[in-house]
């Protein structure tokens, strides 16, 4: 199969199960889709919240051809379809009422890259020695940084806020009109060296300096995963989140 170089991995940090689903989708000639879910950690069923999202989401694609605009607006269908199919699960099993979950979706073009994401879970582009998330945070922390970005807060009071790992934007059945959903317009282009990682949030253990170093190591995407899973189990955090990556490295 032809494109990047693809690997992913999962660890269970200092939580009892694992409540995070990753799954890469084959297409005609090469990976077509890179998907990933958090369920929500503490809620009922937030492993069955991102099994479900992500096995809706796979069994909702069309495939897209060549075409970015179609890509675009099948990922978002696709997101909407995941999202029914919790409301319809919760209907069936009212004890499961309050499970969701994070999506992160990539479509891989032969150009480049487009992505639907809602909640927190990171999209990093590794790229000139550097990991930027190119998506947004769905949370109380993410609006808070952006309000630093802005010059609207400190960056000590934004850090001292309570609440900050509050998911704002999230899957879980109810209508999405009114909650935050990120989206490429346009395809991202990907170059030689440009390394693609879709993670939960557990991985932000590690800073972007830690990441963009691990990942610029020059070696192949399967020890680019399990040099980060084993760089957040070093920091050995007593309420570690689970982790989970694929790194895709072109």
């Amino acid at each position: 199969m032809s494109g990047p170089d693809i690997a992913y991995g999962q660890a269970l940090g200092k939580r009892s199960r694992q409540e995070d689903r990753i799954a890469v989708v084959p297409g005609p000639d090469r990976a077509e889709l890179l998907i990933l879910s958090d369920g929500m950690g503490g809620a009922v069923g937030g492993d069955i919240a991102s099994d479900l999202i992500v096995s809706t989401f796979i069994e909702s694609w069309p495939g897209s051809g060549g075409d970015p605009r179609a890509a675009g607006s099948a990922l978002r269908a696709a997101a909407l379809k995941a999202n029914k199919a919790l409301r319809g699960a919760v209907r069936q099993d009212p004890a499961l009422a309050g499970m969701g979950g994070t999506l992160v979706a990539v479509r891989l073009t032969p150009g480049g890259i487009l992505f639907f994401s809602m909640g927190d879970s990171p999209l990093f582009l590794v790229r000139g020695g550097t990991a930027e998330r190119i998506n947004a945070d769905h949370s109380i922390g993410g609006a808070l940084d952006e309000a630093v970005r802005r010059g609207e807060l400190s960056q000590a009071d934004a850090a001292e806020r309570r609440n900050r790992n509050v998911i704002t934007s999230v899957l879980m059945g109810e209508p999405l009109e009114t909650m935050r959903m990120d989206e490429s317009v346009d395809v991202t282009p990907m170059g030689r060296g440009d390394i693609l990682i879709l993670a939960s949030d557990g991985l932000e253990t590690l800073t972007n300096a830690e990441i963009a170093a691990i990942a610029g190591s020059g070696g192949p995407s399967a020890r680019i995963v399990d040099d980060l899973l084993a760089a957040v189990e070093a920091k050995d955090r007593p309420r570690q989140d689970n982790v989970s990556a694929i790194v895709a490295r072109w």
